[in-house]
């Protein structure tokens, strides 16, 4: 009896229970959450499966294939390395100002060194050669690779790139031939390079292949050239010494970024320089030798920055007219002029000791006491080493530097 009771109430309570059991949740359930998490490790093993195929796919072909740098890539191997190169053979570096050395790199990649690939195994079906020119510019080291892989590519210096976008002409606007150097006159001329600061004109390319650059700039410094006690006169005229103006302290000053409103040159600019000597010799008024013998006659070497002389401006014009220092028709077809504005020269005349040149806002050469304010428009000069990345030297288009 009492067992029939006893399985009465077992059969009643499991009744019951599955009254309160839900219909459609299963004896052993599995929660969605759990589902979604196995979901998710299925994809992220799929995805991870994949991704290692690609590498391994990516790896063989790189060995198979062989790797194929940029040329200005190799360009930059080539530089690292030599400087790692110079670190160990120091006693091989120039010791003088303008001096150079040299490595190639045959010597960078050989067994000795093993301070970069070979170049060989830097691009595939590319044969080149390649070297390193290091030189002491301003207590500095310059270190300028040189990449030919013949009709495929090859280093370009920036001076045979203007040459090679201008050709000499005799007549109208263009590159001349004149006293042993290669001269931009007219008035329009391809002549544009682009600096870190903006943009600057080639005025001419020495016989040593280095470039005098003057900037192209909207706004200009302002200063006098020189305002010192004159005995002659009596006042503060000025002293028309280049060696002992204020003008000499002021460009000194622009140069190391002290006056910087606008700033002329960036640290990367400075590397691309070279020291150069101003020709700081005096003239008169009716002065028609410009040649440069003159102002040449007296120098201040080993500088940075500078002024245009009086016949860097004369040469500039093709006017036939503009002969002598003060000619006026050197306005004419003269991209140096600029429109309504004046600016110093380097020059100073030779017939008294306060008058300096300047180009008035005519656009002519005229003089007038130092003391006197314009403007001032820097020249520098580009070291024959620096190399042209692309441009064609138009305004448009300006000569990029590496």
């Amino acid at each position: 009896m009492f067992n029939r009771f006893n399985n009465l109430g077992k059969k009643i309570r499991t009744e019951e229970e599955e009254k309160d059991t839900p219909k459609n949740v299963s004896a052993t359930p599995t929660s969605d959450k759990e589902k979604a998490r196995k979901k998710l490790l299925k994809i992220v093993g799929i995805i991870s499966i994949v991704l290692i195929a690609i590498f391994l796919i990516v790896l063989v072909g790189t060995m198979l294939v062989g790797t194929n740098y940029s040329f200005d890539r190799m360009e930059l191997e080539l530089k690292n390395a030599a400087i790692k190169y110079y670190q160990v053979q120091d006693v091989l570096l120039p010791a003088n100002e303008g001096e150079k050395s040299e490595v190639d790199a045959a010597t960078l990649s050989s067994d000795e060194y093993k301070l970069m690939k070979p170049l060989s195994k830097m691009r595939k079906n590319t044969q080149c050669s390649g070297t390193v020119v290091v030189q002491k510019i301003n207590n500095e080291y310059i270190y300028t690779p040189y990449l030919d892989c013949g009709d495929t590519y090859k280093t370009k210096e920036l001076f045979n790139a203007v040459k090679d976008e201008n050709k000499t002409v005799t007549s109208g606007n263009g590159l001349y031939e004149m006293n042993g150097e290669l001269v931009f006159r007219g008035d329009n001329v391809n002549n544009y390079v682009k600096l870190s600061k903006g943009l600057f004109r080639i005025v001419k390319i020495t016989s040593e292949n280095k470039i005098l650059l003057i900037p192209e700039f909207e706004d200009y410094y302002y200063d006098v050239w020189d305002d010192r006690y004159n005995t002659d006169l009596g006042y503060s005229a000025g002293i028309n010494d280049y060696r002992l103006s204020r003008m000499k302290d002021f460009l000194l000053d622009i140069y190391n970024g002290t006056i910087n409103d606008p700033l002329l040159l960036s640290d990367t600019d400075k590397q691309k320089l070279t020291t150069y000597s101003l020709c700081i010799g005096k003239r008169s008024k009716g002065e028609t030798n410009n040649t440069g013998e003159v102002e040449c006659a007296d120098k201040l070497d080993n500088q940075m920055i500078g002024l245009l002389t009086v016949n860097d401006y004369i040469n500039a014009s093709t006017d036939a007219n503009c002969t002598s220092t003060t000619s006026r028709s050197c306005q004419n077809y003269n991209y140096l002029k600029l429109k309504d504005n004046t600016f110093w020269l380097m020059t100073a005349s030779n017939e008294n000791t306060a008058t300096v040149y300047y180009v008035n806002n005519e656009g002519y050469i005229a003089e007038s006491n130092a003391s006197s304010l314009s403007r001032i428009r820097p020249t520098i000069m580009l070291n024959n080493n620096v190399m042209i990345k692309s441009g064609k030297g138009t305004e448009s288009d300006p000569f990029i530097l590496k």
